[in-house]
């Protein structure tokens, strides 16, 4: 073990010890010598302390113990093209769990092996530890794509402290998003560095024909005709046919109008033109697929892979869109609801879908102006998709209508949701209703088998059971009472009952609640009960989840729910994973008056959850007749409409925004008697949004036959539908590589460019990301700008500017370009180069995935000892303060008064003194008396004491000695000075300087 500094320039801190030391020894003479030593002492150590600390002293202890990490490419170009590593698209992953289980044979007890699986996206399947990493499911499938970079630097950070560094690469180092050599480079350096061992999972693709791209116009006019170019390549010749689809209808691009045409090519690239005309929607998908012909055998010619046979191309155009009708109240399925045949006698086209069907891409959602959701609660429309709708609304300018109905609005779960900040309405517990809607606990398990991930998440049960939990917390009121109740062998109260006055600060509590321990969920369900008994609400709810067997018997926990069902509390259970008592927790929600969900997907659990707290939200929904009221508000939404307005059946409670809370811009159009909410709407970004807080079928069955239903439905569609594109804009945007280009051109009426403009905006990914952009003047009306590393995925990529004169905002600008799939396999054959390049700068070096006996993972040749630092700034600390109170004490204390006394110089110089004041005064004495001169004699109680011992005065005292008393003899004092007994003191000290010579001694 030795000692290192971090930063050793601070050690010049301690020289300032000597001249402290110098300067401290002639300051402290009043103290002895032994004191003032000892504070120089402690002055000293207290510098040098200090000095250690801020220079980063730490303990370095070497080891020879090996880490070592895997990190194995589970890419689609693995499955599909490396055939020699095994047969099927998991072949070559079971061939690289093979081989790694045989390399890490033979490393000694302490040495530590962890795993890392990657493709677009990288994910620890094990940390480094001693323990044989097991069976690990490397077949994980996380993103498209490859991305080496991403994956060698998780593998350094899993590293521990003290061990030599290793990374061994099973790769076919085709990589299409990062830089893995510039990683290689980074990690051979610093004193971290580790070196990277690589083995090429090698393929050659001799024999394939694909779709290199398809291309389309982003932007186009409405019904114009485009041309589609389809490019395509071949290693040998090859034929088949080439068919287009069209939002996918065929596109009869043959001979004579024939669905297909046919083409041979090969080897090289051959490029297709296909003339199209647009129809009269907004978005125009394209979708090209070529289908090579088949050997008698069934082979196809010329190609081995039919998944890369594929491309895929869009338009935008400024065409007429239409009307998305989310239908929650009849599931998008059945005979046509009432809104939807109102809208469609009203001439507005009008696709109608289910809440599941409601699109998750930025682009399909291109195709609507506005969308209307009638009767959808939150836990039927995806997460990513409803923050997809804001977006929708905000930054694309499109329309967005909330129809009411017993699952939506604050009964249907939105508070707490991305829409909630759009609405025009306030979903909080309206005034009116002082007793608390509704009293929930949630019972989670957090036992040690909630750490298990579900196959494709990155994600444990646990978390994603703490995010279900946490979104329901969201969606109830503040003034709802809600609870948490975390068991595994034991329970504990996370959150206790009381109103969900801070939902963010609960669910930060919830999302911290870590698995461990076994399972005994009744006396949690038990607590749970006892606490909602003394709570006073409305409905009372228990939702209990857990992924195994309870300890307990089921008898005893039906007795628990049905005494808890007895009091006016209902349970629901949640049974997550393979290992749950089904049975018993589907026995538990009937006997509790609950639902029971089996969910075989832990990824579906916040809509469970969701769905759960929507039983806690009835007391939101009002049903009994009430006459609409006309707030004469001048709204363009109920315009003319014909007089006799009828009575509504019922409606969801709402409030109005404060004006003074940003509901400035909302307008109230019409309302409940009792002021609530019945239409409102507003401006938000560059789209509209409104509410009507009641429905469209039952609770409006008089309004169906009122000539003002269609009339005011058509009103509202029309409003709020977002405007036509503008035509002063032209957005062209390309893929090169994994860069996306943007470039515009502005231009007025007249055709003058428009110059100066300021043109922000956003990039959607296929995954729904969201990436800023800003453009950039290049000439003049030409604005561009391009974003490294934003293409990374297969997909639409679309764009929605803002352009901007001045601070007036012009039309918004939406354009796209489509990346196809399966990018990697168009890369035919392994990049060893590129893994050889990666050892070599690294000092690894290249194995054999046929010969893993020969790796010797963990071998120490070439391998300096690994050191083990340990930071000693928190010991140095605490001596520090530790020598500090010493030296404070040393200062202070007179600690020397307890040492044993013993002659000194000072006290020998002082008896010397005394001795020769003795002389001098019995020389006066004598010659007073040689002149006949009279002594007066001193009293006896005034007389010193003979001089047998001195003792050594205190270094305190040294300062009090006076001059021994002098006897003198009585003579006259001198003219103008005083008489008596001082006046002969005076003399005396006079003649004993020398400075006044006694009479008669010569002077």
């Amino acid at each position: 073990m030795s000692l290192r500094f971090d930063e050793p320039l601070w050690l010049v801190l301690a020289l300032l010890a000597a001249p402290c030391a110098v300067l401290a020894l002639r300051w402290l003479n009043a103290m002895s010598k032994a004191r003032a030593w000892s504070a120089v002492v402690l002055r000293g150590a207290l510098l040098l302390l200090l000095a250690a600390a801020i220079a980063g002293a730490a303990s370095v202890r070497t080891t020879d113990r090996v880490a070592v990490i895997a990190a194995v490419d589970t890419s689609e170009s693995i499955r599909r093209l490396a055939g020699g590593a095994g047969a099927g698209p998991a072949g070559a992953t079971t061939a690289e769990a093979d081989w790694l289980a045989k390399a890490i044979a033979g490393r000694k007890p302490d040495d530590l092996i962890g795993v890392v699986s990657f493709d677009g996206r990288s994910m620890a399947l094990a940390a480094p530890r001693a323990a044989e990493p097991g069976d690990l499911p490397l077949d994980v499938r996380a993103a498209e794509g490859t991305n080496i970079e991403q994956a060698l630097r998780l593998a350094s950070a899993l590293f521990p402290p003290g061990a030599s560094r290793r990374i061994v690469l099973l790769s076919d180092g085709n990589e299409t998003a990062g830089d893995a050599l510039a990683a290689a480079r980074e990690l051979a350096k610093g004193a971290g560095k580790a070196a990277i061992d690589v083995v090429p999972i090698p393929y050659n693709v001799a024999r394939e024909a694909m779709i290199e791209s398809v291309d389309a116009p982003p932007q186009a006019a409405s019904e114009a005709t485009v041309t589609v170019r389809v490019t395509l390549s071949a290693t040998e010749a090859t034929r088949g046919t080439l068919r287009l689809t069209r939002e996918g209808e065929p596109v009869p691009i043959g001979p004579g109008g024939a669905g297909g045409r046919r083409v041979e090519f090969g080897p090289g690239v051959r490029t297709e033109l296909i003339p199209v005309r647009l129809g009269p929607g907004r978005v125009h998908r394209f979708k090209a697929a070529f289908e090579p012909d088949t050997t008698e055998s069934g082979a196809p010619v010329g190609d081995t892979l039919l998944s890369n046979n594929t491309g895929e191309a869009f338009t935008v155009s400024p065409g007429r869109g239409v009307a998305l009708l989310v239908d929650g109240a009849n599931k998008g399925r059945g005979p046509q609801r009432p809104l939807a045949a109102a809208l469609a006698a009203a001439g507005v086209q009008t696709t109608v879908i289910a809440p599941e069907e409601l699109p998750a891409d930025p682009l399909s959602l291109q195709a609507y102006d506005v969308i209307f959701l009638e009767n959808v609660s939150a836990d039927e429309a995806p997460r990513e998709a409803q923050a997809l709708l804001r977006d929708y609304v905000h930054d694309m300018g499109g329309g967005l209508v909330m129809v009411g109905g017993p699952d939506t609005f604050g009964a249907g779960g939105w508070k707490g949701s991305p829409l909630e900040s759009i609405l025009p309405v306030k979903l909080d517990l309206p005034e009116q209703l002082i007793v608390p809607s509704a009293a929930i606990m949630i019972v989670l398990d957090n036992s040690g088998s909630m750490r298990r991930r579900p196959q494709g998440s990155m994600r444990t049960q646990q978390e994603i059971a703490n995010e279900g939990a946490a979104q329901a917390v969201r969606s109830l009121d503040r003034q709802d009472l809600v609870g948490v109740i975390a068991f595994n062998s034991m329970h504990e109260t996370v959150v206790p009952l009381g109103p969900n006055a801070d939902p963010v600060t609960t669910s930060e509590k919830i999302r911290a609640i870590a698995p461990g321990g076994g399972t005994n969920m009744y006396p949690a369900i038990l607590e749970a009960g006892n606490v909602l008994r003394a709570a006073t609400a409305q409905v009372k709810h228990v939702i209990a989840l857990t992924d195994g067997i309870s300890q307990g018997e089921r008898e005893e926990g039906i007795a628990i729910v049905e005494a808890m069902r007895a009091s006016g509390i209902t349970v629901s259970t949640i049974a997550v994973g393979d290992d749950a008592d089904v049975a018993t927790l589907a026995a538990l929600a009937v006997a509790g008056g609950g639902q029971h969900y089996r969910v075989t997907d832990p990824n579906t659990l916040p809509r469970i959850f969701l769905k759960e707290t929507r039983v806690v939200r009835r007391p939101l929904i009002r049903e009994s007749p009430f006459t609409p009221r006309d707030l004469a508000s001048g709204s363009p939404l109920i315009l003319g409409l014909p007089p006799g307005m009828p009575a509504l059946n019922g409606l969801v409670l709402t409030q109005r925004r404060d004006p003074r809370e940003g509901g400035a811009g909302v307008v109230n159009a019409l309302a409940t008697p009792q002021g609530e909410p019945l239409l409102s709407h507003w401006n938000v970004g560059l789209g509209q949004v409104a509410a009507f807080t009641s429905d469209a079928s039952r609770w409006a069955e008089r309004w169906l036959a009122w000539p003002g239903f269609g009339q005011m439905w058509a009103q509202i569609a029309r409003s709020i539908a977002r405007p036509p594109m503008s035509r002063q804009f032209d957005l062209a945007m390309e893929i090169e590589g994994e860069t996306i280009v943007l470039r515009l051109e502005a231009a007025d009426d007249a055709g003058r460019p428009l110059d100066l403009l300021s043109i922000p905006g956003i990039v959607y990914g296929p995954d729904g990301a969201r990436t800023g952009v800003r453009l950039t003047q290049v000439g003049p009306g030409s604005y561009a700008a391009r974003m490294p590393g934003a293409a990374v995925g297969s997909g639409a990529y679309v764009a929605a500017l803002t352009p901007r004169a001045g601070d007036k905002s012009l039309s918004p600008v939406v354009a796209g370009v489509s990346k196809s799939a399966g990018s990697e396999l168009r890369r035919l054959r392994s990049n060893i180069a590129l893994l050889r390049q990666i050892a070599d700068e690294t000092g690894g070096r290249t194995l054999d995935l046929q010969r893993p006996e020969l790796a010797d993972l963990f071998r120490r040749d070439g391998m300096a000892p690994s050191e083990a630092s340990l930071p000693l700034w928190r010991v140095l600390l605490l001596w520090s303060v530790a020598v500090l109170v010493l030296d404070i004490a040393t200062r202070r204390v007179a600690w020397d008064r307890l040492l044993p006394a013993a002659p000194t110089g000072d006290l020998q110089e002082l008896a010397s003194a005394a001795r020769e004041t003795a002389g001098a005064a019995a020389a006066a004495v004598r010659r007073a008396r040689s002149r006949g001169e009279t002594v007066a004699a001193m009293p006896a109680d005034r007389r010193p004491a003979p001089m047998t011992s001195v003792r050594a005065p205190r270094p305190a005292d040294r300062r009090k000695v006076a001059s021994p008393p002098v006897v003198a003899p009585s003579e006259p004092a001198s003219p103008g000075e005083p008489s008596g007994l001082l006046a002969a003191k005076r003399r005396a000290q006079r003649r004993l300087q020398g400075d006044d010579p006694t009479p008669g001694d010569g002077a």
